[in-house]
C-alpha cells in the first residue's frame, strides 16, 4: 500500500485490518501502547516529517505500508529538476537512531543496581550488583567454582599436580634435614 498522506483514523483502520491491538503494536516497535493511541487519535493528516520520523514511520514499517517519497523543486537552476532532499536526511536520522539504540542497551546490559539480598540482619543489601549480574560480589556475583564436568576434572588435576609437588618438596627438605645434621658420637 502506498499513501502520500495519512490520518489517525485511517491508520488505527489499518493496524485494525492487519489484526493487530495497539499492546502488540507498541512492543513490535519498542514504543509503549499509549504512544500508539496518540497517534491513532490525530484527526488532522499527519505531516510529511510525522510519518517519516519515529512511531508513526515504525508503525507503517510493521503494517507494510510504503510513503511516496517527498520531492522539493530546487529553487536554484541547476538543471537538476526535482531533488530528493529528504531521503538523505531519514538515512542519516536512522543510523543516528541506530547508534543510539545500540549505545543505550550497552549501557543497560552494563547497569550496576542494588543487590537487594536480604542480610543477617534482614534487611536488603545496598551494595552494588557485579557488572553484568544482579548481586554484589558477597551474595553471587563472583563465580564458585567449576560448573561442567571438565571443568571439574581440569580443578582435579590441577590440584593433584600440586599436592604432589608439595609433597616432593616436603620430601626434599626431610632428605636435607637428616643430612645436614650431624649424628651425635
Amino acid at each position: 500500500m502506498k499513501l502520500e498522506s495519512i490520518t489517525g483514523p485511517e491508520l488505527k483502520a489499518i493496524r485494525r485490518k492487519a489484526g493487530i491491538n495497539q499492546t502488540e503494536m507498541g512492543k513490535l516497535i519498542g514504543a509503549s501502547r499509549s504512544g500508539v493511541s496518540y497517534w491513532e487519535t490525530k484527526q488532522h493528516p499527519l505531516t510529511s516529517k510525522q510519518y517519516r520520523f519515529g512511531v508513526p514511520a515504525m508503525m507503517f514499517k510493521v503494517l507494510g505500508v510504503e510513503i511516496l517519497p517527498i520531492y522539493q523543486r530546487s529553487t536554484r537552476a541547476r538543471g537538476y529538476g526535482v531533488l530528493p532532499l529528504y531521503d538523505a536526511a531519514q538515512a542519516m536520522l536512522d543510523r543516528e537512531m541506530e547508534r543510539r539504540r545500540t549505545k543505550l542497551q550497552a549501557q543497560m546490559d552494563r547497569r550496576r543496581q542494588q543487590c537487594g539480598a536480604k542480610t543477617r540482619k534482614g534487611h536488603p543489601c545496598r551494595m552494588k550488583s557485579e557488572p553484568g549480574k544482579r548481586r554484589c560480589k558477597y551474595h553471587g556475583g563472583k563465580s564458585t567454582g567449576p560448573k561442567t564436568a571438565e571443568g571439574k576434572a581440569r580443578i582435579a588435576e590441577a590440584q593433584r599436580k600440586r599436592w604432589e609437588a608439595y609433597r616432593r618438596q616436603v620430601k626434599l627438605a626431610q632428605e636435607i634435614s637428616t643430612i645436614s645434621t650431624p649424628v651425635p658420637v
